[in-house]
């Protein structure tokens, strides 16, 4: 996967903390293995800012965890629910400091994080120790936090929500096409089939 955070053929807006979007991750790994597009990830929470009465309570009741896990395991994937929902910004803020060639295995390692070491990764420590157990550099992470400009960023990126009138997530928009919500590799074969041929 060809990673950029300027000009992308794609968008994919998710959150870390949304299984749909673990899901939609891997996918896009694996349908973008072997093509010269690019993908900028912006990263923009779980909730719309306005919506803060729905903020850390359970969004998904045990039914929907059930068949989420079984969608996860008919592509190879193993996910948990987490133990409770968390703040996001800590690890947005470190997405671009891991640049182009090491953001898709932060990204990666990051949702592991959440879905099957149950990792809190709104503590920075506990996300630092996750990274390295997964052989992650964290010190670009611990670099990120310590840039107050990297907050202001990650913050801006949560109210993407309204100013790119994003209503669900995932979220996947190639040129004027966007795919959201329940993501199959034939659907995203299918969106990007214009550019790929």
């Amino acid at each position: 996967m060809n990673i950029t955070f300027t000009s992308p053929d794609i968008k994919f807006y998710f959150s870390f903390q949304c299984p749909y979007c673990y899901i939609a991750w891997e996918l896009l790994k694996a349908v973008l293995k072997n093509t010269r597009l690019t993908l900028q990830p912006l990263e923009i929470g779980l909730n719309p800012p306005g919506n803060t009465k729905f903020h850390f309570r359970e969004i998904w009741g045990e039914l929907r965890w059930k068949r989420l896990i079984d969608e996860a395991a008919a592509i190879k994937l193993t996910i948990s629910k987490p133990d409770r929902y968390v703040s996001d910004i800590p690890a947005i803020r470190a997405i671009e400091a891991y640049g182009t060639l090491s953001a898709e295995d932060y990204i990666t390692s990051v949702f592991r994080a959440v879905f099957s070491a149950r990792v809190d990764i709104s503590i920075p420590t506990s996300l630092r120790l996750h990274l390295q157990s997964e052989g992650l550099d964290s010190s670009i992470l611990m670099a990120a936090l310590d840039d107050p400009k990297t907050e202001k960023k990650a913050s801006e990126q949560i109210l993407l929500w309204g100013h790119e009138r994003i209503r669900m997530l995932p979220t996947i928009e190639c040129s004027d096409e966007r795919f959201c919500g329940l993501v199959d590799k034939h659907g995203l074969e299918r969106l990007f089939r214009s550019i790929l041929e």
